[in-house]
């Protein structure tokens, strides 16, 4: 990097063609006779275009402000942005960067748009806790700079005041707020980024910011319902399994070899436990390696895009949890539809900035081939009729509301019926679940509860 003052002193004569893009003339007076040349560095950068794609450059600049704009012109909302050099990147730059993005790549990783897996585990909650404060700040009738500056500083959590203080440096840097929190997409999914973005550029944020909140907390509150809901059912399965374990390892033993010892013969509970932990004892580990294999294959398979778009359209397809899929997105899609309608965005872009946040590529495909149609001049509610992309219900009240020129609030209803028959499904999921786990694990007690009484009569009969 070379500081202002370096590039003044960089004068030569001017004996050959720069192109105007890496170099900048300026012309002194005559009596310099000399012609000098602010070298631009290089930023390499990874970015969200509109689509919802990563994609990854270089760009040149004289200073990371003026890189995020060209970024910004260009449709490009930056995730990571670092100076690289002076000029062109040579061969050695260019290698570190693919290093570097390699190893990155472990840690964050792109699905053909569908979102970026970073390093360590989703702190979406600490980000909702940092949403609430600038919230609580910004409705006082702080502007959101002043309140990022001042959350920086009275934050006393370090993780929360990290997250503060990057996205006041960024801010600082000329960022703007969605693409600031769309570099941390560890504390706020790409999704918020979005809405967060159409709320600045109507210029009416806090609304926007308490429906981000809303939506985010109601997500937690599911998640945490689903969390409780199986920890008894867990603790069963633990349990029966230690049981199990127990039997087999300890007790079982030591009955075979008394009535070896005895001339006894074994029940047929216990011969159907020995067999049973005979053939997890030798085919288990065969069993697990294959199933792990089979998982990573998968997992890769679904990196690429033929891959992924399969493996979504089969997973909607999926008995019970399809539907859970299913509504889960078309939950997120009409709370961001009703969210931007009632900030006063346009419906064209609207549906624009709702396109990303669809996670399910089957789904996407539905929703552009359904907006294509929709800036064609068809109907909200006969495009998703069409691609199937909502159900009927939902479809008849979507048209009621166009008819009416109230489509914000029918949406609004709709989402709700959307969160009701997700709720439903998942609490049905999770009844399912539990009930199943609590048969296997009473079964397996029975077993061996039989296996130990019947065996302890057989000990009990070879020595009368």
């Amino acid at each position: 990097m070379v500081n202002q003052a370096s590039r003044f002193r960089l004068a030569i004569f001017v004996l050959e063609y720069r192109p105007y893009e890496s170099t900048k003339r300026v012309d002194l007076p005559p009596a310099s006779r000399h012609s000098f040349y602010f070298i631009m560095a290089v930023f390499f950068y990874k970015a969200r275009d509109e689509k919802g794609f990563v994609t990854s450059g270089e760009v040149e600049a004289s200073e990371r402000r003026l890189a995020l704009q060209r970024l910004h012109a260009q449709g490009l909302t930056p995730i990571t942005l670092k100076e690289g050099g002076l000029g062109a990147s040579s061969a050695a730059d260019k290698l570190v960067e693919r290093l570097k993005d390699w190893r990155g790549s472990k840690s964050s990783k792109t699905s053909a748009g569908i979102g970026i897996k970073t390093r360590g585990k989703k702190r979406e909650g600490v980000g909702l806790t940092v949403l609430k404060r600038l919230m609580e700040l910004h409705s006082s009738g702080l502007p959101v700079g002043d309140s990022i500056r001042i959350l920086s500083q009275r934050l006393s959590n370090k993780e929360q005041q990290g997250i503060v203080q990057t996205l006041w440096r960024d801010l600082s840097e000329g960022s703007t707020l969605a693409g600031a929190m769309s570099r941390q997409p560890r504390y706020f999914p790409g999704s918020i980024s979005y809405v967060i973005e159409a709320g600045e550029a109507t210029g009416n944020l806090a609304p926007i910011l308490r429906k981000v909140i809303d939506y985010m907390e109601e997500k937690e509150a599911i998640r945490k319902k689903m969390i409780a809901s199986m920890i008894y059912p867990a603790f069963i399965c633990s349990v029966a399994i230690g049981v199990v374990v127990l039997f087999m390892t300890v007790l079982l033993p030591q009955i075979q070899g008394m009535l070896d010892r005895l001339g006894g013969e074994m029940t047929w509970s216990a011969r159907v436990l020995i067999e049973g932990s005979n053939v997890v004892a030798q085919g288990g580990p065969f069993a697990l390696v294959a199933l792990v294999l089979a998982v990573v294959a998968f997992q890769q398979w679904r990196h690429t895009e033929v891959g992924l778009r399969r493996s979504d359209a089969w997973l909607l397809k999926l008995p019970l949890i399809g539907k859970i899929f299913f509504y889960g997105d078309l939950f997120q899609v009409g709370n961001l539809i009703s969210t931007l309608l009632d900030s006063g965005i346009n419906t064209t872009e609207t549906l624009r900035l709702t396109e990303r946040t669809v996670k399910n590529t089957d789904l996407r495909e539905r929703f552009h081939t359904a907006r294509t149609q929709v800036n064609e001049g068809l109907s909200i509610a006969q495009a998703f009729q069409r691609n199937h992309f909502m159900p009927n219900l939902a479809v008849d009240i979507l048209t009621v509301g166009e008819n009416t020129g109230n489509l914000a609030h029918s949406m609004n209803e709709i989402t709700k019926s959307f969160r009701n028959e997700l709720t439903d499904r998942l609490t049905r999921l999770t009844a399912l679940v539990s009930t199943g786990a609590l048969i296997c694990a009473f079964v397996l007690v029975a077993l061996i509860a039989v296996g130990i009484v019947t065996s302890v009569f057989q000990v009990s009969r070879t020595l009368s």
